[in-house]
């Protein structure tokens, strides 16, 4: 955990126009949900929760930013909501931790699979096999049970096809913060023989 204290605040918020005594203790107490919480929480989640303002929120988390951005840990922010993670830098040693080897790495097709959701974030089953060619329930059944992409709704019309985007362990596994740090590329384009390799090395199953 870190040493934010409300009457010795860190180093790195001194000269902060964030670090009020407030907004410290604030950071602090977030700090300790987003370390409990098994999942990524909204502004609107740590709102209710602190009884504060989104605004107070905020300028609290950008503490917690600005204290983690060289340490081991990060506050990871994606689909609006934050999350502690481990920096993307150190994932070698995680999977050195945690016992992973090549049989835990994604097949190629759910590598092309993931690269289209990645690039169009809010996309369906059908539109994916119409770029890739092939049937790809098989590869959205995996990446879904392991946490890449996740269903964020349904479309009007016949079947009610589901949506699908990435989450924010898709960022972590390839090792990357923010959907912006993808290679810049034409989705207009995209085609089962880029979506492979176009995406970063991926760093953690």
């Amino acid at each position: 955990m870190t040493d934010f204290k409300p009457i010795d605040p860190p180093e790195e918020a001194v000269g902060n126009p964030d670090s009020t005594p407030e907004a410290i203790e604030l950071s602090r107490i977030l700090e300790g949900l987003l370390f409990v919480a098994d999942r990524a929480l909204s502004l609107t989640d740590l709102a209710t929760v602190t009884g504060s303002t989104k605004p107070e929120v905020s300028a609290a988390i950008h503490l917690l930013q600005t204290h983690y951005q060289n340490r081991g840990i990060i506050v990871l922010y994606h689909n609006d909501s934050y999350r502690l993670v481990s920096a993307p830098d150190l994932a070698q040693y995680c999977r050195q931790l945690l016992g992973l080897d090549e049989r835990t790495r994604l097949s190629r097709a759910a590598l092309e699979t993931l690269g289209i959701v990645a690039y169009r974030q809010g996309t369906t089953r059908m539109e994916i096999e119409r770029i890739r060619g092939v049937d790809s329930d098989s590869a959205l059944a995996t990446l879904l049970s392991r946490n890449f992409i996740r269903e964020t709704g349904r479309l009007e019309g016949p079947g009610r096809p589901a949506v699908f985007a990435t989450t924010d362990t898709f960022l972590t596994y390839f090792g990357i913060t923010s959907l912006s740090e993808l290679p810049e590329m034409d989705v207009e384009e995209l085609t089962s023989e880029v979506t492979s390799e176009d995406l970063p090395e991926p760093d953690l199953p």
